[in-house]
């Protein structure tokens, strides 16, 4: 099908286009990314877009990003939704913002008072909004120069991926490809997007738009030459072609060197030749045009040009060269032309049109706007300016837009504002940088701290350096800091001591520090007579920490762990180094709640649509996961997790992801994937001695299942060597022992291993936690073997069994069977076979596979592979409705449409053959799907 020289080549875009918008009238929704370098044609399929989707009868929402509006939060999304809300009667209004939504029009209108600072259920409230949109019917969104679209924007469209394919609505964005990580990166990168690429024009396809362009008649050696010179890119094509025409001679004839004289391949030459043609008044609209970009409203640029005569005289002129749309307002043919008027401007008298801009703005628009044009001046010294990217600033900041807000404090700063003012910015700039880039904010924070009046100041200052110097890893850094912080504080000041003695107590944790540093500083808050709440819930999170790895008291470190999470779920929460703490304290201990506070607080921070928040729960969730052996809901939760976790832009972000893949793939019995990951774990790991530990002994996990035993031995005593010296004596996390203990036993060394062996055990009775008992046990009973070695491993499946650890009490379980088999039949097929079932419902792959195989040496025939039939996403459906959630809380929980919940139990329920929730409760809890966690 022929679309016209504006979709030359271009059919397999469309069709992928037509499919999407009719799968979204049948329900499944899904997102196009059209993605290319400037004039590929991006803009005339996101034109197409919108008639294939209003063809396909669905409601066509249009919206294109401007640099202008970048600063302003949510100001895409706002050309999305405005017309359907304004062209809504009542009846329909109150649909559209039924349940979240209801504060959709707080977050989009700028004159309203939105949420409070930092509020993050923003991204959903819009997600749901559109959720209600799209209840109408089928909705097509597009939305043209995505790469210039706010962040919050990108972020609620991030947010909308998980669920959109249950939803009636079609999405397609067009821009060109991320030049650094951030939001439009990610969407081209996640696996819901599908990205297309068009590609530049061939020699034919060029030849035909030249004609289209200059007439059937034009030269072969100008289309040949034009290809060659713009490389098929068609709105380059097409203005070369122009000028070409309208020059005549050798030009049109295809010589080069004319062609080059003309315009050559950059648009922007060819936009000087054309405004060296117009008059004085047409090339002073078109750069005030250029300035205000979307914001150029007609009495706007008439005031700025000197009247409405002098615009009208300009705008005329100007579409008729083809530089501005037909029509009312001032529009550009294309953004690509009004960046080439845009850099045509000189330095100063640009400044001198923004500045002018935004004296005019000020008077009734927000100052996130007026501030924008501001960040175009020229730095000269005015209070005015200050303030008003100031008040940008906080207003960007209470919005949810903080890189919006550092960049207008940035430019303040640039100013200058006075030195007193210069101290409180930079301080602000390091407070809104700590959200979203901790090494950008440790240079600000350090400014801050210099030019603070007096050491309480200084103080204030570097609890929060501190922090971000943590978060990066340099703990021992953080530690000189923060303590040559305390020093010089001195007396008077409790409240403020305590706060710089918990951040250092949480570097001495990831240092290794916690016998000495750490433990002087816990007994100084621990025999304080006031501590705040937040000071408080800090002190019981490494409270119960050293009580599990230092004193091993199991009781006390749970208490002191749930204390901290009830405080947190009254609405005590903090982000620092030592929040993930009681989560650890809970999982080492196989504590029931450890799973559920997980599943709350995952869901409730992606609810939020926050990676900060989500990032780490969702890392320390799959850990809780892998340590119960379900190893299938483990593999969605390291997806979201590694993605999450890839989000966040600090140094440690990949050695995180690294190190959660390589434990699952390890668990999973996959070696070579493990060592993959954990090779690009370790790659770039900073002096951060509690992570190396983690790592080092991570490695020696692999080498031992590689049968590398000597190398395995080597790195679990280094290991060893570390956490002994700061006192760690629990084996729950850090199983140093069981790894040098088997690794001796395999090298012969019998007496070293019954010695590491022992150790452990002893040191596992003492911790009681039912899946560390029952590993110790084991190894014991395989260092060990003779006589001892069946009664070790029957009192380790007896262990684990009274705990959540399923893969564990597999692993003891196919090791008891093969030991007994032969003496004790009856009882070591049994082992075997619940073994195998085990380990098939766990997803371990490895483990299933030895114990087939020992079943068939035992002569028992395995029973076939055992499992319900339940995908994953079936699976976590049915064991929250088994547990009595209601569809509505599950679809909420799981971020899906109730619609999906209902599928999935309805398949749930065919797969289990039973009719009711009680039923299918029932048959989960007889094949042991749903046993407690």
């Amino acid at each position: 099908m022929d679309y016209g020289p504006s979709l030359l080549e271009r059919d397999a875009e469309v069709g992928r286009m037509r499919t999407l918008f009719a799968a979204a009238a049948r329900g499944q929704g899904g997102v196009v990314l059209i993605e290319g370098p400037a004039g590929i044609g991006k803009s005339a399929l996101a034109g197409a877009a919108r008639r294939l989707g209003r063809t396909a009868g669905c409601r066509v929402l249009g919206a294109r990003g401007s640099r202008l509006e970048q600063r302003s939060g949510y100001g895409v999304l706002r050309q999305l939704v405005e017309p359907v809300l304004l062209g809504a009667d009542t009846a329909q209004r109150v649909r559209l913002l039924r349940g979240p939504a209801h504060r959709a029009l707080a977050l989009l209108d700028s004159h309203l008072d939105g949420p409070a600072p930092g509020d993050p259920g923003a991204f959903h409230v819009l997600y749901r909004l559109l959720v209600n949109v799209a209840k109408a019917g089928p909705v097509a969104l597009v939305v043209d120069d995505v790469h210039w679209a706010d962040d919050p924007s990108l972020r609620v469209f991030l947010h909308m991926l998980p669920g959109i394919g249950e939803l009636p609505l079609a999405m397609v964005l067009a821009g060109r490809p991320a030049a650094a990580p951030g939001p439009c990166s990610e969407l081209a990168a996640d696996p819901a997007v599908t990205v297309l690429r068009p590609a530049p024009l061939t020699p034919a396809a060029t030849a035909r738009l030249v004609r289209a362009v200059n007439g059937e008649a034009a030269d072969t050696r100008l289309c040949a030459a034009c290809h060659r010179l713009t490389g098929g890119n068609p709105l380059f094509v097409r203005e070369l072609a122009a000028a070409a025409a309208a020059a005549g001679g050798t030009a049109a004839e295809g010589d080069e060197e004319a062609l080059r004289a003309l315009g050559g391949p950059a648009l922007s030459q060819w936009m000087g030749a054309v405004l060296a043609h117009l008059t004085p008044d047409a090339v002073r609209v078109a750069q005030i045009c250029a300035v205000l970009g979307e914001e150029a409203d007609p009495q706007l640029v008439a005031e700025l040009a000197g009247g409405p005569e002098t615009l009208t005289r300009g705008q005329d002129e100007l579409v008729a060269a083809g530089v501005l749309r037909g029509g009312g307002r001032p529009e550009f043919v294309h953004a690509l032309t009004r960046h080439a008027v845009y850099s045509s401007i000189a330095v100063v008298e640009r400044s001198r049109l923004h500045r002018r801009a935004a004296e005019l703005l000020a008077a009734g628009q927000p100052a996130p706007l007026v501030a924008t044009h501001l960040l175009e001046t020229l730095p000269s010294g005015d209070s005015w300016v200050v303030d008003t990217l100031v008040a940008a600033a906080n207003h960007a900041s209470s919005r949810g837009v903080p890189r919006s807000a550092l960049a207008f404090l940035e430019r303040a700063l640039q100013e200058p504002p006075t030195p007193q003012a210069t101290a409180e910015l930079v301080r602000m700039a390091g407070r809104i940088a700590y959200w979203f880039d901790w090494p950008a904010a440790i240079g600000y924070l350090r400014r801050a701290a210099a030019l603070a009046p007096d050491a309480a100041g200084r103080a204030e200052i570097t609890e929060l350096l501190g922090r971000a110097v943590i978060l990066n890893g340099r703990n021992a850094d953080a530690i000189a800091l923060l303590e040559n912080a305390l020093t010089e504080l001195g007396d008077g000041h409790a409240e403020l001591e305590h706060r710089l003695r918990t951040q250092i107590i949480a570097a001495a944790v990831a240092e290794l520090d916690l016998r000495h540093t750490g433990a002087q500083h816990l007994a100084v808050l621990s025999a304080a007579p006031r501590l705040s709440d937040e000071v408080r819930c800090k002190l019981d999170a490494f409270t119960a920490f050293r009580t599990a790895v230092i004193d091993l008291d199991r009781d006390a470190a749970v208490s002191a762990a749930l204390r901290v999470l009830r405080l947190r779920s009254s609405g005590m929460a903090y982000q620092d180094a030592s929040s993930s703490l009681p989560y650890l304290v809970l999982i080492d201990a196989d504590h029931d709640d450890a799973l559920r506070h997980l599943d709350h607080d995952w869901s409730a921070a992606r609810e939020a649509g926050s990676s900060y928040l989500a990032a780490p729960i969702g890392y320390l969730r799959v850990h809780a996961l892998l340590s119960r052996g379900h190893l299938a809901e483990a593999e969605a939760g390291i997806r979201q997790a590694v993605r999450l976790i890839g989000r966040v832009p600090v140094p440690l972000a990949p050695v995180y992801g690294g190190e959660i893949l390589a434990e699952a793939h390890l668990a999973q019995g996959r070696l070579a994937a493990a060592a993959e990951a954990l090779a690009g774990a370790s790659a770039e790991v900073p002096p951060y001695k509690a992570l190396r530990c983690r790592l080092d002994l991570l490695a020696a996990r692999v080498d031992l299942a590689h049968g590398r035993a000597e190398q395995a031995v080597r790195q679990a005593e280094q290991v060893g060597r570390r956490l002994l010296a700061d006192g760690w004596l629990n084996p729950a996390s850090h199983p140093w022992r069981m790894v040098a203990a088997l690794g001796k036993h395999v090298l012969g060394t019998r007496d070293a291993a019954l010695a590491l062996a022992a150790e452990d055990l002893d040191l596992a009775r003492r911790w009681g936690a039912p899946r560390t008992l029952g590993r110790a046990l084991r190894v014991a009973a395989t260092v060990t073997g003779g006589r001892a070695e069946p009664e070790l491993l029957e009192e380790a499946v007896r262990v684990l069994r009274t705990g959540p650890a399923r893969l564990e009490l597999a692993t003891a379980l196919h090791a008891f069977g093969r030991r007994t088999w032969q003496r004790h039949p009856q009882a070591g097929q049994a082992a075997l076979t619940e073994a195998l079932r085990l380990a098939e419902e766990c997803g371990a792959a490895g483990l299933a596979r030895r114990a087939r195989s020992a079943l068939s040496e035992a002569g028992t025939r395995p029973p076939e592979p055992h499992g319900t039939g339940l995908t994953p996403g079936e699976w976590r459906v049915a064991r929250l409705a088994a547990r009595g959630r209601t569809n509505r809380q599950i679809a909420q929980e799981l971020n899906v449409t109730p619609k999906t919940v209902e599928t999935h139990l309805g398949s749930v329920y065919r797969k289990l053959g039973v009719r009711n929730r009680t039923a299918m409760a029932r048959a989960l809890a007889a094949t042991d799907l749903d046993r407690p966690d």
